[in-house]
């Protein structure tokens, strides 16, 4: 079943730009955020708990069938009938590449596919092939196995325990929405043309009008993507994301534009929490298009059957 509903933009303001050509981080100005240092470049961050403070709540494991995963750990300590997690490339030379319908494809992506079902002990997985757009898929008594939802879509929503929602991804932004009165879940591939033409508002608008998800309880976890130190893009991206544009080439912040979006839906601040790793500078093992990988790695969330 697909979400039609409207796509809602909300604009931001943004820090400045050094003439000089010195680094800048872009990052919004969002009510009840602080400043904070880390690795040398500035983040935005709560006053009580900074949200990149995501390194500690992300958790490598290797589970069965050989399939190796980061989990969103204090969801996971939080709430055991969760399953939030992210795969990465793991250890053996061939890299874990859950990539379906990138050029070149990957031979073994399907198997792959099978073996994460297996490994997660969920009856069904859903994915879509993705287009930087914001159609979102509600799944409902899907099936069983490795299933493509039918048509393209970038985000998809369940009630349904056993259901595990995949997207893939490789610098764009896996979001994460959480109600945890209602049970209800869904996860969002954030590109920047998406985040732009609002994908994570319309995914809250979804769950507010599906399950009756108030913002002011919804839980947002922004997953590992690349960071705003090394996401350099031209005026254009800036213009699109509603931001002030510079006159040449800078680096933004995507998921702190992100975060911006979902305080003005109503998200309190220390609701959202920002995972720490970036695919391109980070260690988390993670497949990056800006670094020159085609590969891809697979967010998922799910309730356990």
């Amino acid at each position: 079943m697909e979400c039609d509903l409207d796509a809602v933009l909300f604009r931001h303001d943004t820090d400045g730009c050094d003439s000089a050509g010195h680094h800048v981080q872009y990052s919004p100005r969002v009510e009840g955020l602080a400043m904070v240092e880390w690795d040398g470049f500035p983040r935005r961050g709560r006053a009580l708990s900074s949200i990149y403070d995501g390194l500690d709540r992300m958790t490598e494991e290797i589970a069965e069938h050989g399939v190796p995963f980061h989990t969103v750990t204090e969801w996971g300590d939080t709430f055991p009938w969760l399953f939030a997690g992210i795969s990465h490339a793991g250890s053996d030379p061939d890299p874990f590449d859950l990539r379906l319908f990138d050029e070149p494809t990957s031979p073994r992506a399907p198997a792959r596919w099978k073996d994460l079902l297996r490994a997660s002990a969920f009856e069904t997985i859903v994915h879509a092939r993705q287009v930087h757009e914001t159609r979102i898929v509600v799944h409902e008594q899907p099936g069983a196995g490795v299933l493509e939802a039918e048509g393209a879509a970038d985000g998809h929503a369940t009630a349904d325990l056993g259901v595990l929602l995949a997207v893939t991804v490789a610098d764009c932004v896996p979001i994460y929405l959480l109600d945890v009165d209602a049970r209800a879940v869904a996860l969002l591939h954030g590109g920047w043309r998406g985040i732009a033409a609002g994908i994570l508002p319309r995914g809250i608008t979804l769950l507010e009008t599906r399950w009756g998800t108030d913002p002011r309880r919804l839980l947002v976890h922004l997953g590992p993507a690349i960071c705003g130190a090394c996401y350099e893009v031209g005026p254009e991206v800036f213009s699109a994301l509603g931001a002030e544009v510079p006159s040449h080439s800078a680096p933004v912040d995507v998921r702190g534009v992100l975060a911006q979006q979902a305080r003005a839906a109503g998200v309190p601040p220390e609701s959202i929490t920002v995972s720490g790793l970036c695919t391109l500078c980070g260690d988390g093992n993670l497949f990056s298009h800006r670094g020159g990988r085609s590969e891809r790695q697979v967010a998922f969330l799910g309730i356990r059957p």
